[in-house]
């Protein structure tokens, strides 16, 4: 308890606050650097950030502006090829005939060793479908419509004749080489429609008895107006196929039978046409009428039929009889007309 000790004891309570006060100002410092640390690192992430946001922007927009320059030149090429495609195709077409007569010269001049060039194939054309025919929508165009004035032989008067029904006459009919009105009223006469020139009238007296059922005024089996539509064409193309149920087997490819040898060949299917379909239909009948019913009256038709019948049965027999097996085979319907 000296004043020595008192003294010393003071000073070093100084000294120690001293030191605290120092510890605390240190301690401070250091908080505020490290906070200061943080928020700067939290501001370079920010600009980093920032930078590749730009830097994606800036290509996106590089690879956006080189597909517009690459569609720019293929656009800008494609138009003067068009061009000159068009020029070549005109200038090619101009001077085909003296490149056929060059072509021509200079394959006499090659060797006979050269093999032959293979020929393209030949691709027929398509044949565009009929223009609408106004005047057969005329109720009195099938009494009063023009009929026998070119090479083809008809008239509405009586019934077929023989040269109506020839071959050189019914090819006419595939070739287009006469009007569907004389198609049609050729095969009125050979169903039995007759013309009454005095009242401009079609008349049943003489048809097969189950035509006349069906049909007591003769329709049309082309279809003379070429409209197809469901509504204007549903009764050609009935009346059509109702003819062509009437023919029977035998007969169906009587075309090919009878007209081949005068150079008919049968239409392509890329020329078919409905006028083409029913005027073949129509040839075909008249040919199986020319071959099994012109000439006959119905007694005589029905005994031929009867007796065409009497004679299957018994080839039926015969061919179970020799062979155990049966001899008959499915054949299509048949509604004949008489």
């Amino acid at each position: 308890d000296t004043p020595q000790h008192s003294a010393t004891a003071a000073s070093c309570a100084q000294l120690r606050l001293e030191i605290l006060c120092r510890a605390a100002l240190a301690g401070g410092r250091r908080g505020a650097c490290k906070e200061g640390a943080t928020s700067i690192r939290h501001a370079g992430r920010q600009r980093t950030l920032n930078m590749k946001i730009f830097i994606a922007a800036r290509v996106a927009l590089a690879v956006l502006l080189s597909y517009v320059q690459v569609a720019a030149s293929f656009v800008q090429r494609q138009t003067p090829r068009i061009d000159r495609v068009g020029t070549f195709r005109a200038r090619h077409a101009r001077y085909a005939p003296f490149r056929l007569a060059m072509s021509s010269d200079a394959g006499s001049d090659e060797k006979e060793s050269q093999e032959p060039r293979e020929q393209p194939k030949y691709t027929p054309p398509v044949t565009e479908p009929l223009q609408p025919f106004l005047p057969a929508a005329d109720p009195s165009y099938s009494v009063r419509g023009p009929i026998g004035e070119d090479d083809f032989l008809i008239s509405r008067l009586g019934g077929p004749s023989e040269e109506e029904l020839g071959n050189e006459n019914l090819l006419k009919i595939l070739m287009i080489e006469c009007s569907d009105l004389e198609v049609n009223t050729l095969v009125w006469k050979g169903l039995g429609y007759r013309f009454d020139a005095e009242n401009e009238k079609w008349l049943n007296t003489e048809c097969f008895p189950k035509w006349k059922e069906k049909y007591p005024d003769p329709p049309d089996f082309i279809g003379m107006q070429r409209i197809y539509s469901k509504e204007i064409d549903s009764p050609s193309l009935r009346a059509n196929q109702a003819l062509v149920r009437s023919i029977p087997a035998d007969n169906k490819q009587s075309l090919k039978t009878h007209l081949k040898p005068y150079g008919f060949k049968g239409y392509k299917y890329a020329e078919l046409t409905p006028n083409k379909t029913r005027r073949a239909q129509c040839a075909n009948w008249l040919l199986y009428y020319r071959e099994e019913l012109f000439g006959y009256t119905i007694e005589e038709l029905r005994e031929r039929r009867r007796l065409k019948k009497e004679a299957e049965e018994a080839e039926k027999k015969r061919l179970e009889a020799e062979g155990g097996e049966k001899g008959d085979e499915w054949k299509p319907p048949v509604t004949e007309v008489f």
